[in-house]
This record gives C-alpha cells, sequence and structure tokens, in this order.
C-alpha cells in the first residue's frame, strides 16, 4: 500500500459504536455512506466494470444526497476504456468543473452508479459507440495491472554467470574442468554482452577464449537494436549466417514483444448495439460463449485459436432476436502485420574457422535482409550476402491465397563462388490445419534442395554433393480420442547414391489425460537397415503435470527405448531427474540419467551413462558429467548471489528496519514456494525476468511484525535488455495507525481531511477519512514522527509515533475537540 495513504475499511461497524448498530441483525451489510445532516462528505471507492477493480475515484455526497465525482479522477480510470470519441465526450461533459453529478454523466451514454453499502462505483454499461473495437479470442490486458507499483531498472547493472563443466570418461579418465564466464553489464540504455571459457578443448593447452562480445543499443519504440562486435544477425531461414566482427542494425517486432500475435485478416468485425451472448460454433457444435456489451469487436483471432475454418457465430441480443453470421473461409496466419517491416544490415569480417571464438580473416562481408508485409495475406522478403569471392542473393514469399486452404511459404537462393561457380538452393512449405480440437485435421509439405556448388558467405567450400528432401503428413482425428497420422520423408544426396526413404502410418490413442498409446508400421530403405517393414508401438504414461513415463519400440530397426522423467521447475529446491534405457538389436545397450538441483544461490545438473555390447556388458564404458552454476550481479550499488541469469533480473533485499528478517521473491508465490530468498549471504536474486515482457514480481517477508508495512506484495516491470532492478522491501515509514474517531460522545462517521507533518520532511501530505463507524486507518508513518490530520470543518487532532513502535500503533478511541 503507497506510503501515507488512509482508508475507511469496508467493515461492519463495532456492536458498541451506536445503539442503532448494536441492534442490527447479524449478517446485516454496512450502514450506507450517506452524509450526515448539513455537511457535504468527501471520500474515495473504486471503479468497478464487468466484474473487474479498476482504480480510485473521488465521490462528494452532499447534505441531500445527491452523489457528483471527481473529474480528474474519474477520467483517469474510465478513459481506457473508451475509444477515441468516447473520451471526446467525456471532455466535452467535464468541461473543466472539478466535480459533475452522478444524474449528467448517466444522461451522456456513462451508465455509472455509486454503491453506498460497498463504497464503490459501478460502470453498469456503456453506450456502444464509445467502446474501442475489441478482439475476441484474444486475451485482454488487465488495467488493474496498470496501477501496481512500478519499479524503474536500475541505471548501472550487472551480472557475471560462473559455471563449471567436469567430465569423466572411463577409458580416458578426468580431464580439466572447462570454466564458463559470461553475462552482461548495462548502464543507461547501453549494453556489453560477454561469453568467455577457460577450456583444453580444441588443444592440449588450458587457455581462455573469447567466445563473443557485442555492444548492443535498443529503441523499443520503433523495434530497432544496434549492435557492435561479435555478431550473427538474423535473416532468412535458408541462409547459413555467418559470423562477423562489426557493427549491424535490426529492425524486427519479435525482438521487443516476443509474444506478440501474428496478422490478422481485415474487415472481420461486427458490431452489436445491446448486451448480447455469442455463441461460437465449430462445424455447428458450440466451443465458446462470450457475454459481450454494445461496441463493436474483431473476429479476426478465433481461426487462430480453433484452427478452423468452419466457424459460425451465434449472436442473441437483449431482446432475445438470434442471428447467424457465417466465418467460413481459410486461414493461416502469416508472421507480419500489413505494412509492417523487418530489415537487417551489417557489416565486418568474416569469421571462417572456429573453435570456442570466432577467428576474424581480413576478407569484409556485407549481410542484408528486408521483409515486408504487402497485405493481411502477402508477405515479401529479400536477403544477400556479400564478400570478395563469394555472392549470395535470396528471395521469400509467404502467401495465405484464401481461395485455397492453408499457407505457403517460399524461399530461393543462387550463389556465385570465385571456386565452385554458380549454385542454387530452394524450400517450400504448405500447411493447413481444419477443424475443432476433436476433429482436427492437418496438412504439412516441406521441400528442400541444395545444388553441389551452392554457398554461404563464411563457409570456405561447397557441400560438393547435391541434396534434396522432401516430407509430407497427414492427421485426422477420428474421434475425440483416435487420430490417424501419416506421413513419409525422401532423402537424396549425391544425384541419387545415397538415397533414404521412410513411410509411416500410426493410430494414436488418448485414453484419458493421462495415458496415451500410439500403434503403427513402417516402411523403410536405406544404408544401414536395407529395405524392410516393420512395426511401431509406443505408451506414454502422464502421473502429473512434471512426472511421465514412455515406452517405444520400433521393430524394423530393433530399437526399444524406455523413460521416465520428472522436470525441474523454477523454484527454490525443485529437483528434476530423466532416466532412460535404450537397446538396439541386442549389440548396443544403454542407461542414461541425469539429475537437476534448482537452489537459491546455484543450480546443479549430474549426467550419468553408460553402454556397452548389449545388457551383459552394460558397464564397458562409463561417463559422468557434473555442471554447476551461479551468479554474481548488482544493481546499483546492491550486489547478490544467486543462480545463473539469463537475460535481466532482480535484487531484492530487507529495508534495514528489518534486516533480521527472509525476503522471499518469485513471479508467483504460491503453495510456499519462491524462486529466491535472502539471507546470509545477502539479497535475493530473481534470475529469470524477460526483457520487453510486462511481468510482476512478488514479495512477501517472513515473521514481520504485527501492522508491518511492506507496501503492495507485487511490483510491475517490463525490462529493457540485459538490465537489473533493485528493490527494497519495507522502509522507514512502516509503521500502520489504528483507531476510532468520536465526536460528542458519538462516532465521527465519513469525516474527511487531510494528514501532514511537521518533524517527517519526507512524508507527503495525504487525504484523510473515516468509515461510516467512525473508524480509520493510517498507514506509512514513521517511528518517532509526529503527523497532524486536519479534518474539512477544521478540527485536528494529532498522531505521535512512538519511537519503539514496531508495526502496528493502536490508538484506541480518538476524541476530536
Amino acid at each position: 500500500m503507497p506510503a501515507g495513504a488512509a482508508f475507511a475499511q469496508a467493515t461492519p461497524a463495532p456492536a458498541e459504536a451506536t445503539a442503532a448498530q448494536a441492534e442490527a441483525p447479524a449478517g446485516a451489510p454496512p450502514a450506507p455512506a450517506v452524509a450526515p445532516p448539513g455537511r457535504t462528505v468527501n471520500l474515495t471507492g473504486p471503479l468497478v466494470s464487468g466484474g473487474q477493480v479498476y482504480g480510485d475515484i473521488l465521490i462528494q455526497i452532499a447534505p441531500d444526497g445527491a452523489v457528483a465525482f471527481e473529474s480528474q479522477s474519474l477520467r483517469a480510470q474510465v478513459g481506457p476504456l473508451l475509444n477515441d470519441a468516447g473520451r471526446q465526450r467525456l471532455d466535452s461533459l467535464i468541461n473543466g468543473r472539478p466535480y459533475v453529478a452522478e444524474s449528467e454523466y448517466r444522461a451522456n451514454g456513462f451508465d455509472l452508479h455509486f454503491d453506498p453499502t460497498r463504497i464503490e462505483v459501478d460502470l453498469a454499461q456503456l453506450s456502444g459507440d464509445l467502446r474501442p473495437t475489441q478482439v475476441l479470442g484474444e486475451s485482454q490486458p488487465t488495467e488493474a495491472r496498470n496501477y501496481l507499483p512500478t519499479v524503474p531498472p536500475a541505471k548501472f547493472s550487472g551480472y557475471l554467470n560462473i559455471s563449471t563443466d567436469i567430465d569423466y570418461n572411463e577409458p580416458v579418465g578426468m580431464r580439466t574442468p572447462d570454466l564458463f564466464l559470461y553475462g552482461a553489464v548495462r548502464y543507461g540504455s547501453f549494453v556489453v554482452e560477454y561469453d568467455t571459457a577457460f577450456s583444453d578443448e580444441f588443444g592440449d593447452n588450458y587457455r581462455f577464449f573469447r567466445r563473443g562480445v557485442r555492444g548492443v543499443f535498443d529503441q523499443p519504440d520503433h523495434y530497432r537494436r544496434f549492435s557492435v562486435g561479435d555478431l550473427r544477425l538474423d535473416t532468412l531461414p535458408i541462409l547459413q549466417t555467418p559470423f562477423i566482427g562489426g557493427v549491424a542494425v535490426q529492425r524486427s517486432r519479435q525482438i521487443f514483444d516476443p509474444y506478440a500475435v501474428v496478422s490478422r485478416l481485415g474487415g472481420r468485425q461486427i458490431f452489436i448495439d445491446t448486451p448480447s451472448n455469442v455463441d461460437v460454433l465449430i462445424n455447428g457444435a458450440p466451443y465458446q460463449t462470450f457475454q459481450l456489451s454494445p461496441g463493436s469487436y474483431d473476429l479476426s483471432q478465433l481461426p487462430i485459436r480453433t484452427g478452423s475454418n468452419n466457424i459460425q457465430l451465434r449472436i442473441r441480443d437483449a431482446a432475445g432476436r438470434q442471428q447467424l453470421v457465417n466465418f467460413d473461409y481459410f486461414f493461416d496466419p502469416l508472421d507480419l502485420a500489413k505494412g509492417d517491416v523487418e530489415y537487417t544490415a551489417g557489416v565486418g569480417a568474416i569469421a571462417r574457422n572456429f573453435s570456442l571464438q570466432p577467428n576474424y580473416t581480413n576478407d569484409a562481408a556485407l549481410v542484408g535482409m528486408y521483409r515486408r508485409g504487402i497485405s493481411d495475406t502477402l508477405v515479401l522478403g529479400a536477403a544477400t550476402q556479400i564478400s570478395g569471392d563469394v555472392q549470395v542473393l535470396a528471395g521469400q514469399v509467404g502467401v495465405v491465397p484464401q481461395v485455397v486452404p492453408g499457407s505457403f511459404q517460399l524461399q530461393g537462393a543462387v550463389s556465385h563462388a570465385d571456386v565452385d561457380g554458380t549454385g542454387f538452393a530452394g524450400r517450400a512449405s504448405y500447411r493447413w490445419r481444419d477443424g475443432d480440437i476433436n476433429r482436427q485435421r492437418q496438412v504439412s509439405i516441406a521441400i528442400d534442395y541444395q545444388s553441389a556448388h551452392y554457398r554461404n558467405v563464411g563457409f570456405i567450400s561447397a557441400p560438393g554433393l547435391s541434396q534434396f528432401n522432401i516430407s509430407a503428413s497427414y492427421s485426422q482425428a477420428l474421434n475425440p480420442k483416435l487420430t490417424i497420422v501419416t506421413g513419409g520423408n525422401y532423402t537424396m544426396r549425391g544425384g541419387g547414391n545415397s538415397d533414404y526413404v521412410n513411410v509411416f502410418t500410426d493410430f494414436v490413442y488418448q485414453a484419458n489425460d493421462r495415458f496415451r498409446i500410439s500403434v503403427g508400421g513402417e516402411y523403410g530403405n536405406d544404408d544401414l537397415y536395407g529395405a524392410n517393414w516393420g512395426v511401431r508401438l509406443s505408451l506414454t504414461v502422464l502421473f502429473n503435470n512434471r512426472t511421465r513415463a514412455s515406452v517405444d519400440y520400433r521393430s524394423r530397426t530393433e530399437t526399444l527405448t524406455a523413460n521416465v522423467s520428472r522436470g525441474a521447475d523454477s523454484y527454490v529446491n525443485s529437483f528434476g531427474y530423466d532416466l532412460s534405457v535404450e537397446s538396439n538389436g541386442g549389440d548396443d545397450a544403454a542407461v542414461n540419467g541425469s539429475l537437476t538441483y534448482i537452489g537459491n544461490r546455484f543450480t546443479a545438473n549430474a549426467f550419468v551413462q553408460t553402454r556397452g555390447d548389449g545388457f551383459g556388458h552394460i558397464t564397458d564404458d562409463q561417463r559422468l558429467r557434473l555442471q554447476l552454476g551461479t551468479s554474481i550481479s548488482f544493481a546499483d550499488g546492491v550486489f547478490g548471489i544467486g543462480r545463473p541469469i539469463a537475460d535481466s533480473f532482480a535484487i531484492v533485499r530487507p529495508h534495514s528496519s528489518i534486516d533480521d528478517k527472509n525476503v522471499i521473491v518469485g513471479r508467483a508465490l504460491e503453495g510456499n514456494r519462491y524462486e529466491a530468498a535472502s539471507g546470509p549471504l545477502g539479497a535475493g536474486v530473481l534470475p529469470r525476468l524477460t526483457s520487453y515482457n510486462a511481468q510482476d514480481i512478488q514479495y512477501d517477508v517472513d515473521d514481520l511484525p504485527p501492522g508491518y508495512d511492506i507496501g503492495a506484495g507485487v511490483v510491475h516491470v517490463r525490462p529493457p535488455y540485459r538490465s537489473g532492478y533493485r528493490i527494497t522491501v519495507g522502509n522507514e515509514r512502516f509503521v500502520s495507525a489504528l483507531g476510532d474517531l468520536v465526536s460528542d460522545g458519538h462516532p465521527a462517521a465519513l469525516v474527511s481531511g487531510t494528514i501532514a507533518s511537521t518533524d517527517d520532511a519526507g512524508f507527503t501530505q495525504q487525504p484523510f477519512f473515516s468509515n461510516s463507524a467512525g473508524r480509520f486507518s493510517v498507514v506509512g508513518l514513521a517511528p518517532g514522527k509526529t503527523y497532524e490530520v486536519t479534518l474539512s470543518n477544521g478540527r485536528h487532532f494529532t498522531i505521535a509515533v512512538p519511537a519503539d513502535t514496531s508495526g502496528l500503533y493502536r490508538m484506541g478511541t480518538v476524541n476530536i475537540p
């Protein structure tokens, strides 16, 4: 809760408050918030709309009971729920007035009602022409999140991950452990990333390797990133991008919005003028129901959610009238919206030889790519790589024709090399999905070709053999439990000298949420197993959402694999394991095991493998690996030790007033689980924040003194790239004062005013009010400080907080002179 905030508790009044209240029946609602005779009352209450709670609005109740809402606080809460026309109408209604009557809001299409029993403002309905267009099937943002405390990232932060790999192989013995040191430093908007290692992996000498160092500067508002150093840039998938040591600029929405939805097909909107129920029907069967208020709604996300081309909407309005809307076109999303652009441009020296670090030559290279959403159904792209001895040009087409089902992706490239001449490469894919989850069918086809002389910049020699591969699959749900899957793959290398063929058909039966069995057959022809037929059998059992077991047998290759595994999650003291047994025709057998432990300050992974010629010799070849990882991080002068950090992080520590307590922190705190904790080694480190993704950090403190105010228990962050946060739980104003306000022997109900301090320099003036029983509560006060409460009628009283207060200051009855 914000420091210094005062609030009226919406609880029934104590039995001794007044005689009338004492005689109220058990379970009666609290007394309505009405103004005492001859007095105007100001109080605050939240805006509630559609079951969602928004921020507070200042409410004024006149002596005659008329209600008015303070203009600026109401606009701040209602504004995000309106379209441009709605905001213009609201501003015209307010027209500079500090308060506007409840009746005036309703007369202008804002159906606002003050609930005196709950002390809240209900927005029951908005006129449909005032609402923004909403997208059905897409998760709507939670407006309440905008009012959570927001913590800015540290100006100067960084982290160093320390990881070691200990490898023992029975024939070779113990290798010298590899040591990896990697992380990032951020100052303001600039980031330096580094990745280094000590190893003897590529030679007899144990030495230092610079695996990569680069500087990064982002412009999130433009989806643009500038980088310099060791770079490997994203271009078209058909191109193998070389390592270059140089500079680059990239624009990609996915960098800054990794969870962005794919583009929508436009022109699919409905307008509803009365509250209506909308049923989504798939193949005539109900799939999902929306209860919609008047307004405009975009339907383009529904095919993405359902994967179907047979959608109907049954709309039933408030009068009971029914309308059926067909939504029957083929759909497959593209990854760029109409008008959206992606590009990459980089120049630098090429790295042709690799060990644990790129070794650059004197040859320079240019790498470029440009993609654009031409329309809602067409994306075009082009890319190039240019060096002194190799030049490559590539193109891409992504299209959703709509006249035929599915989507097509086509890519082609041509290269010219001084040594090998001209080469070609191509890639084509097709995907189509139809039906609901119980009757779904899907087709996918992929074709890849590369000629013998095709080359990319950075790869010194051509493969020398042409390569061709085609794969296809088709699946059809026969009923909610049974699905048939059939497919095949053909690979040719070197003009037919080394062909591989495999075709299969499987029947997959999903008995329930836990048991799945697959039975099928296959035909294959390759150099290793020859041309033969075989059966396939697999069984999977899901014990819970983290533990599963499976068995898979294939007679054609005489392979049998059995596995049981339990996945580790991100919480402290979580562990996972994986145990598998493999047999290949009796000539080769292996047992593999792994164990993962997630600690507060480190992670540990152990891997064991034993292999031999059959299970009788299973111990002939044994290998053991142990990996340990930890991190050291800092954010604006505060240091922490924790698990390895992948991107952004938060260092969380207790305030000095509770430095003997332990703070726990996590993306979600439930079931006594947490992701980091402070302790003897200092602050806790939350290691897994994702850049440019809005997320919450929850925190709590063990064994707090009663009444100690630690704030909201959650902060909202949207981390920049490789950023760090410094969060201090608690502050010097941690006292909560509680009392009952009495005037002339009666509860001072619903009085308002302000609270200020003369000796607490950091305390800012805050509103004060009591509830209908005269009870008040004030949080965010400091021990040993004095606060003056001035009521709206000019009366005042003092809150003198004792210096030894540890949390809750019970004032008892406070008489107003």
